[in-house]
């Protein structure tokens, strides 16, 4: 039995265990699907922020894209309108390159990746600031351009009759585009729209042709010395706008190259922001997934063991239920055989407890010795508590399940209760004990009470006291009060000088079956019913009881019980 109660035991610990168990791995299921699904929410609403992002780098590049192909537009067509886009798109950049910026102040994680470019950053000039310096510049007037003059020659008249006619004429040269006129002039190789001036005259019969050559030269020198210096002119001119234009041509580029940078930059800081955080969505849900794995994997583990060891104990529990059914059919086997002895031995007690009344009362008539007398009054009063208790066993046996109750006649009380202390007086005095009595009851106080109830109490703590004392003293102090006309209060005192009651005992005493430390000294220990009794009885006369003991100096029981006065 002690293996089987140890096993138990076990069994018993290890479901405790299991539980507790169970319930970890809930509370850890539960975090894991709240607070990491939490996190996975956040990581999930970045990723879909960066989306943003993205599209804001995409409307970057479309925008740079814009901005060179109106720079080209421009130096292709010389039209300021396609300078006046490329300005717009690299603003349009610089703004989204700012939104893109701004958002790292609500996004610590991506400051941490701009801030990480920060070197790279610092060494680019403010996009914005050089947009707007080169915007200023493109807005300045243009200076005025020379126009190429044109100067009128007189030739001088020739004698003699003659017929002369002068005509100028441009020559006819295809027309070139700017970037066109300006590589021609670069390379020196100037095919520009030149005049030309033709000579024509008839002469008469005679001609001086020395002379005619003469003014001749003497106006082509001319000509070619004013169109040279214009010429000259003209190419100190195409010269200056061509540096000038390719100054501005490189400004603008540059422009591009800048925003380019800048747009680099925060591409890579978006993309390394953008991996990151599907780096961590993948690791947080392969935790989150290694969680639940583990976590379905231990309760099905300890569901399993627990449905095992409640299958077992189903099993038990029908084979104890089995063997407890047997039991119980012994049991009352027993039990009722029990009542039949009982009521047997009780009902064939009566008649020779009845007999030995009968003989005590023709002797009590035939003596005059009055010790003798009172012996015989003694001995009729325990034969009649017997016939008392017997017809009580009777009437138990014929009803198990009837509560203990009061049945109250009209008796003198301190007669009553001589009577039951003077019935333990030979009792007590066999042990060798001294016992002493104080009765302050009224002589003439009757009552209306169960008298066999209070004869009960007293026989079990005189019983008590005189079985734990030997050559000690047993003291009874009684007293009454009257609480009013109806009511009267018995209080009752039993002390001895016994072996007493540890303080451990003292609290249980009262309680069915207790018998508190076993002494081998002690002959017909009882069945540690008879305090338990008496506690019932004082409940129904709605009166206490209370014990104090030192363990080796004695026991002293105190009880009070209500009692309705007869007048």
């Amino acid at each position: 039995m002690l293996n089987k109660n140890t096993y138990r035991k076990l069994i018993h610990y290890s479901l405790i265990t299991c539980t507790l168990c169970i319930q970890i791995i809930i509370c850890i299921f539960i975090y894991n699907e709240y607070f990491n699904g939490k996190k996975l929410e956040v990581i999930e609403t970045q990723i879909q922020e960066t989306s943003i992002l993205k599209n804001l780098m995409e409307d970057s590049r479309k925008d740079l894209l814009s901005a060179q192909d109106n720079l080209q537009k421009y130096v292709i067509n010389n039209d300021k309108k396609y300078l006046e886009a490329y300005f717009q798109s690299l603003r349009n950049l610089n703004k989204n390159l700012d939104r893109i910026g701004a958002y790292k102040y609500s996004n610590a994680s991506l400051k941490s990746f701009i801030d990480s470019r920060k070197a790279e950053l610092s060494k680019l000039p403010d996009l914005e600031k050089s947009i707007n310096s080169v915007y200023k510049e493109f807005k300045k007037p243009s200076p005025e351009k020379t126009s190429f003059k044109i100067k009128d020659f007189k030739v001088k008249s020739i004698p003699r009759k003659s017929d002369t006619r002068i005509e100028y004429r441009l020559d006819s040269v295809e027309k070139k585009n700017f970037l066109g006129r300006l590589k021609s002039a670069v390379k020196n190789d100037v095919d520009v729209q030149r005049e030309l001036t033709v000579i024509s005259t008839q002469y008469g019969d005679s001609v001086n042709t020395d002379q005619i050559k003469t003014h001749l030269d003497s106006t082509i020198n001319a000509v070619n010395k004013h169109y040279g210096d214009e010429i000259k002119k003209y190419e100190s001119s195409i010269s200056s706008s061509q540096r000038k234009n390719d100054n501005v041509y490189r400004i603008y580029d540059q422009l591009i190259i800048y925003s380019n940078n800048w747009m680099g930059i925060y591409n890579i800081a978006v993309s390394d922001f953008s991996k990151n955080l599907e780096k961590d969505l993948y690791e947080q849900n392969s935790i989150n997934n290694k969680i639940r794995r583990f976590a379905v994997l231990g309760l099905m583990v300890l569901m399993f063991f627990v449905l095992i060891v409640i299958v077992y104990y189903n099993r038990q529990s029908y084979l104890d239920e089995k063997k407890l059914k047997l039991a119980y059919e012994e049991i009352n086997k027993n039990l009722n055989f029990k009542n039949k002895i009982l009521g047997m031995l009780s009902h064939e007690i009566r008649s020779p407890l009845k007999i030995i009344n009968i003989f005590i009362d023709r002797i009590s008539r035939k003596t005059n010795d009055d010790t003798i007398a009172d012996y015989l009054k003694t001995i009729k009063f325990t034969n009649n508590s017997l016939l008392i208790q017997a017809n009580q066993i009777l009437e138990y046996t014929k009803n198990q399940e009837k509560q203990v109750e009061l049945r109250p006649i009209e008796f003198n009380l301190r007669n009553e209760i001589e009577s039951i202390l003077r019935a333990f007086e030979p009792y007590i005095e066999s042990k060798n004990n001294v016992f002493e009595v104080g009765n302050d009851i009224d002589p003439e106080t009757i009552v209306f009470a169960d008298n066999i109830k209070i004869h009960q109490v007293f026989t079990n703590i005189l019983g008590n006291a005189n079985k734990f004392t030997e050559d000690g003293k047993i003291v009874v102090k009684i007293e009454t009060v009257y609480i009013d006309e109806q009511t009267l209060k018995l209080s009752v005192s039993v002390s001895d000088t016994g072996s007493g009651i540890s303080k451990s005992d003292i609290k249980k005493i009262f309680e069915p079956y207790f018998q508190g430390v076993l002494s081998n000294e002690i002959d017909n220990l009882g069945a540690g019913l008879g305090l338990n009794l008496c506690k019932e009885i004082i409940d129904l006369f709605h009166g206490t009881i209370s014990a104090q003991s030192t363990l080796g100096q004695g026991t002293a029981v105190y009880f009070a019980i209500n009692l309705n006065i007869v007048k």
